[in-house]
């Protein structure tokens, strides 16, 4: 296998792969805590994070020591049903209550490009990501990282936050594949065949997918798969 360090764990239900994913995360979590003092974790949206989010909120973590900020964001106002700004902060009780700080990729900008600029500015001044959880997409896609944008394959590594504009989609702003690549501890929790039949591809060669730029990191991530969805 050409990933030979990629870690794979299969679950039935995607409540179990949540659940496993929780309680790794939030080991890894408490190590950075203890070392650093604080943690910056990164989470993505969509409906498959959902139940992961949930039993997250649920493990011993000193949740006041943790910064989270999503994988990426669609141009929507930060209630708008789309966001995922406003999915985090429903299911996710640490940030909903404001125990945890939230980095909000949402700008006021009018253009892409120059929110873009800002906030890579911003994240600039932070430290890496202590843990990335991302999901991944049918198309092989990560964060708003999608297949034949020439973003994730040409971001320069100062960049932390890159436009996006995927077709008939609303325009998205996404952590750029440096800022990705450069976490400590990363996980992927996908689910279903579909799904499963990309990775496999991935994990046997084939690299024009944005997935694979999480799967060739010096620590590859960890793959939480569920068979079902």
């Amino acid at each position: 296998m050409p990933v030979a360090n990629a870690r794979f764990r299969e679950f039935v239900t995607l409540s179990e792969a949540s659940l496993a994913l929780a309680e790794a995360v939030a080991e890894q979590l408490c190590d950075a805590i203890r070392a650093r003092g604080q943690a910056l974790i990164a989470v993505p949206g969509g409906s498959t994070p959902r139940r992961f989010l949930e039993a997250l909120a649920l493990q011993a973590v000193d949740w006041r020591s943790i910064i989270v900020m999503p994988t990426d964001e669609r141009r929507v106002r930060p209630d708008d049903p789309q966001s995922n700004e406003r999915m985090i902060r429903t299911c996710f009780s640490p940030v909903g209550s404001g125990t945890s700080a939230y980095v909000s990729l949402h700008d006021e900008a009018a253009d892409p490009e120059r929110a873009a600029t800002r906030l890579s500015d911003e994240l600039a001044r932070m430290p890496p990501l202590d843990v990335l959880v991302s999901g991944m997409g049918e198309d092989g896609h990560i964060a708003s990282l999608f297949p034949g944008d020439a973003n994730w394959g040409m971001a320069r590594a100062e960049t932390h936050v890159v436009a996006g504009y995927p077709d008939g989609l609303v325009p998205r702003l996404s952590l750029s594949p440096s800022r990705l690549r450069a976490a400590r501890w990363t996980a992927l929790l996908v689910a279903g065949k579909a799904k499963q039949d990309v990775l496999k591809a991935v994990l046997e060669g084939t690299r024009d997918l944005p997935v694979a730029l999480l799967l060739d990191n010096v620590s590859p991530a960890r793959i939480f798969w569920a068979r079902e969805t």
